[in-house]
């Protein structure tokens, strides 16, 4: 009886010792739609990776309210990897040191475009005719709702803060598209998936009724897809948890049967990303002259 009750005193002491183990990794996600969504989403990517990697992590999740909010959580050092936008990766890169792992692709592209869209029904079929009207922008840290847009009317010779009648910003793309379906603005600047008006945050976030009230009137040069990233202190830490970790954002494929990718931002998988191919991001950044 000694025995057995030693025996159990030792099981309960290793069972301590590996619940002790699980290493506990802070996760950001990028607030792009409905937070209750984003929420169950982001919780089913963080028991994924926990699975994959057997228990060698507790993954926690960190869902800011707004864009810039992930950034500074790394910068604090409460964050080890986020989904960052590629903005948002750019300005986590030069004030917290964040290294990209991974970008993503859909139907088939490692890259999206930002759209201008508006009400079929408002007349509207250039940029030249939303003079003197109301945009949503998403935020100032997004690529596709703010960024990109932006540069490509600056470059075209329109200044935004001249041209609008009035800019507003919506936070979030779902609420951009909703501003514009519902005619609260006249047009708003969101993600799409191709630059031929089949794909985009109006077909996502609207039902096929209302998304076939919605198109796009005007569309940016590609931007590099929407990051994984990991903080500078984790993967000097932990480079072999880092690589582990990547590689299980990457067994997830929707042509494999993976579908909590497509579930958190439509993502179809994720591939290798260097930092260069974020340049074309800092070249429009620098063109708004927002990182003087």
């Amino acid at each position: 009886m000694k025995r057995i009750w030693v025996l159990l005193l030792v099981l309960l002491g290793l069972t301590g010792v590996m619940a002790q183990s699980a290493l506990k990794v802070r996760i950001g996600f990028n607030p792009t739609q409905n937070s209750d969504q984003l929420s169950q989403a982001a919780q089913a990517i963080a028991d994924f990776i926990e699975d994959q990697l057997g228990g060698a992590v507790e993954v926690e999740v960190f869902l800011p309210t707004e864009y810039r909010g992930l950034v500074e959580a790394m910068r604090s050092g409460n964050l080890d990897f986020a989904f960052f936008p590629p903005d948002g990766y750019v300005i986590a890169s030069r004030e917290a040191g964040a290294k990209v792992l991974l970008k993503s692709v859909r139907f088939g592209n490692a890259f999206y475009w930002s759209a201008i869209i508006v009400r079929k029904d408002s007349g509207y079929d250039t940029i030249a005719d939303l003079e003197g009207k109301t945009i949503a922008w998403v935020d100032p840290n997004s690529a596709a709702g703010y960024v990109f847009p932006r540069a490509a009317l600056l470059a075209a010779g329109i200044n935004p803060d001249e041209f609008f009648g009035k800019q507003v910003f919506a936070g979030k793309h779902d609420a951009a598209v909703l501003a514009v379906l519902n005619k609260s603005v006249d047009a708003a600047a969101v993600f799409a998936n191709d630059d031929q008006n089949k794909s985009g945050a109006w077909t996502q976030f609207l039902s096929p009724e209302e998304a076939a009230q919605i198109h796009a009137i005007f569309y940016t040069k590609p931007i590099p897809g929407d990051t994984f990233s990991v903080s500078k202190e984790f993967a000097q830490q932990y480079p072999q948890l880092t690589e582990k970790i990547k590689a299980a954002i990457m067994t997830c494929k929707v042509k494999e049967g993976c579908d909590l990718l497509k579930n958190l931002y439509r993502i179809d998988y994720m591939v290798p990303a260097t930092d260069a191919d974020y340049d074309v991001v800092r070249e429009a950044r620098k063109l708004l002259g927002l990182d003087k």
